[in-house]
């Protein structure tokens, strides 16, 4: 069980460095047969899964009904967390003992990335294999802060006392303020939950400084370490500069709310809100990006209304309470575990702040995972009695149509990823006939994401420039007015339209008039005021 698990946190990893929709698909397989192999048989009762369902099933709907921009992630990243919530809370103690030790094995290695990138390759600050250092510290977080945690109250392994120095380490190599106010948070609801339990331990407070300490002055050593093209740390103004940049990027993300305050923007769409509102953020000048607030109680507020944000609050305040409730009233053993839990989970809860970890795959399923091993603890055990006759037929043929509808739902954006990237390949490959077909199935299984009429049209408009053919050109114009309505919100088809229909209207059999044309210019300028791209446009 704890290979299938660790597959799985790789899978979910490898995916939130890339955004490939396949190795989420992969992840949540590996999770599922992990869970299978190491099921209990048993069942625990609590209102956690309330909480997680909740969530989960409002992010999906959010992304099917209401965003104007529709992003297979928006469908994934629930599932993920949703999945390892179901999975962990029916394991058996040996099987979560094997997943635990998975999740600090894959932890560890990217701690060891991390310090090989600032101790021998001259990085600024350690990201491993993740997209950016505030991700890897989220994800080493959730393995550190718990045995922090635990030996605050008293736990002593030397394997233990190894790792925190190793995990804590690549906190400090990753520079990040954020993951260090997670551990504050962490720590501060550890000492809490352990002195309600009576577990707390003045020896273990300075234990767990000390470790703290020692992970601190490794890391500054291998920063030390002479390397060729080292690159500078950030300087204390650089550091201010980016404080206040997230100042406006809040700022942002708060005014677009107020303007859509029941439903929100649609999931995933503050790329968009910048895009549009980039003035007000002048710190990210007119080409850097970002698809986050850098805080994700103010996303999920500005992109699904309140319900979202009450949601989130489900996953981060309620299981916290519902463990302060309930810690006295377990077996000293169990306290342990439970303060331990929960101290991660606080972590990430208060990471979430400054940062955006319930953005990313690898935190929402370590995250889920957290969640389903506190439910084990809490949950009052209900046993699984076997049933003497089968369920009722309309109840089997509405089972049947639920997975078969989920199936298609999920299912749709793997196919439609796998066919873009073959068809790409045969492009890319000279094989103009074999990508035209694939890339045009990409379109046709998942037309709803712009991406692959953006593939699409530019396959099209490359066979329009070398062959000339009038085929070839309108072909590539309905690729391009397909993606802009299919994300009216993504500027890059509808330039595309622009383009075709400037250089290529001799060819077309409806060409736009200049008319026509300052009017999508108009559309282009109100998307994206300050996009290069839109401002070339414009000055053309």
């Amino acid at each position: 069980m704890g290979p299938l698990f660790f597959v799985s946190l790789a899978l979910a990893t490898f995916g939130s460095r890339s955004g490939a929709v396949t190795p989420w698909a992969l992840a949540t397989l590996a999770m599922v047969a992990a869970g299978w192999a190491g099921h209990a048989g048993a069942k625990t009762s609590s209102r956690l899964p309330v909480a997680v369902v909740a969530f989960a099933a409002l992010v999906v709907l959010n992304v099917q009904f209401v965003s104007p921009a529709y992003a297979p992630a928006g469908l994934y990243q629930p599932l993920l967390m949703l999945t390892a919530f179901f999975v962990v809370r029916q394991l058996s103690t040996h099987a979560a003992r094997h997943a635990a030790a998975a999740a600090l094995v894959l932890c560890a290695g990217l701690a060891v990335w991390g310090l090989h990138e600032i101790g021998f390759r001259g990085a600024a600050r350690a990201q491993a294999v993740l997209e950016t250092p505030a991700t890897l510290s989220a994800v080493v977080n959730l393995a550190l802060v718990p045995v922090l945690a635990a030996m605050l109250v008293g736990m002593r392994h030397r394997l233990a006392l190894a790792g925190a120095v190793l995990l804590s380490a690549a906190i400090f190599a990753a520079d990040s303020r954020g993951a260090l106010l997670a551990i504050a948070g962490g720590l501060g609801l550890a000492a809490i939950l352990a002195v309600r339990a009576k577990l707390l331990r003045g020896r273990g407070v300075l234990i767990v400084l000390t470790l703290l300490a020692v992970g601190w002055a490794l890391a500054t050593a291998l920063r030390a370490v002479p390397t060729p093209d080292a690159e500078p740390s950030p300087t204390a103004t650089e550091r201010a500069a980016s404080s206040l940049s997230r100042l406006e990027l809040y700022a942002l993300s708060w005014a677009a709310w107020k303007d859509s305050p029941l439903l929100g923007t649609g999931y995933l769409t503050y790329r968009y809100t910048l895009e549009q509102g980039r003035a007000q953020v002048p710190s990210y000048g007119r080409t850097n990006e970002t698809w986050f607030v850098h805080n994700d109680y103010l996303q999920l507020l500005q992109e699904t209304g309140p319900l979202g944000l009450l949601a989130l609050l489900g996953l981060t305040v309620f299981p916290l309470l519902l463990a302060y409730r309930r810690i006295p009233e377990l077996a000293p053993e169990e306290r342990v575990a439970v303060l331990a839990i929960a101290a991660s989970i606080a972590a990430m809860s208060v990471h979430a702040l400054v940062d955006f970890p319930f953005y990313v795959p690898i935190c929402l399923l370590l995250y889920g995972a957290l969640l389903g091993a506190l439910d084990r603890r809490l949950g009052e055990s209900v046993a699984v009695a076997a049933r003497r006759s089968q369920p009722p037929p309309l109840h089997r043929v509405a089972r049947a149509g639920a997975i078969t509808l989920a199936a298609i739902v999920f299912l749709q954006p793997v196919a439609a990823e796998a066919a873009a990237e073959w068809g790409l390949r045969k492009s890319a490959a000279g094989d103009g006939q074999t990508a035209a077909f694939w890339l045009g199935a990409a379109r046709r299984i998942d037309p709803r994401d712009w991406r692959y009429h953006w593939y699409a049209g530019q396959f099209w408009d490359a066979q329009a420039a070398m062959s000339g053919r009038p085929e070839a050109a309108q072909l590539a114009a309905n690729a391009y007015t397909a993606g802009w309505e299919a994300n009216p919100l993504e500027v890059k088809n509808l330039l595309g339209r622009i383009w075709v229909h400037r250089r290529y209207g001799q060819l077309l059999r409806d060409p736009a008039d200049a008319e026509t044309l300052r009017q999508w210019l108009a559309q282009a300028e109100a998307v994206a005021p300050l996009n290069p791209d839109v401002r070339q446009a414009l000055a053309r």
